[in-house]
């Protein structure tokens, strides 16, 4: 079978729990349909209103790590 991998997206500033990034991670992981689940930060945010104002991209990708760690399915990069 293919590999299948899904890209996950976000600003991360922070990751969210349960009630936002974390628990659309569970629903993704629950429905058994990827292999692998990559957890990808935005470096630079897309809105220029937003830029300078969040997280260093370090701190964003470790609030990442400890938010997503539990998943053993699921990989933070900064492949973005």
């Amino acid at each position: 079978h293919r590999h299948k991998i899904c890209l996950f997206g976000l600003s991360a500033d922070p990751p969210t729990g349960d009630g936002g990034h974390r628990g659309m991670i569970q629903t993704v992981c629950d429905r058994n349909e990827f292999d692998e689940i990559w957890i990808l930060p935005v470096y630079r945010h897309m809105f220029s209103t937003k830029r300078g104002k969040q997280a260093s991209f370090e701190d964003r990708m470790a609030m990442c790590k400890l938010v997503f760690q539990a998943f053993p399915n699921v990989v933070v990069t900064d492949a973005e």
